[in-house]
């Protein structure tokens, strides 16, 4: 099975990128698996919803109470 590839660039504070890149060989992964492993369970997991509110995003907002 072929699939094409893209290149994706991502801006992240060096701090975080530096903490998930040390996660990753702690897990003996690397960055690009565990990305595409987000991404896609992000994908599975919206797709029932997909004409909703993601509820990660929309709820951020409703914090008025604080």
């Amino acid at each position: 099975m072929n699939h094409d590839i893209f290149l994706m660039n991502f801006r992240i504070p060096m701090p975080l990128k530096v903490q998930f890149e040390e996660t990753c060989h702690q897990l003996r992964s690397n960055m690009t698996a565990e990305l595409n492993r987000m991404i896609r369970d992000f994908v599975k997991g919206s797709k029932d919803d997909l004409y909703e509110p993601i509820q990660w995003y929309s709820s951020v907002g409703d914090r008025h109470d604080t």
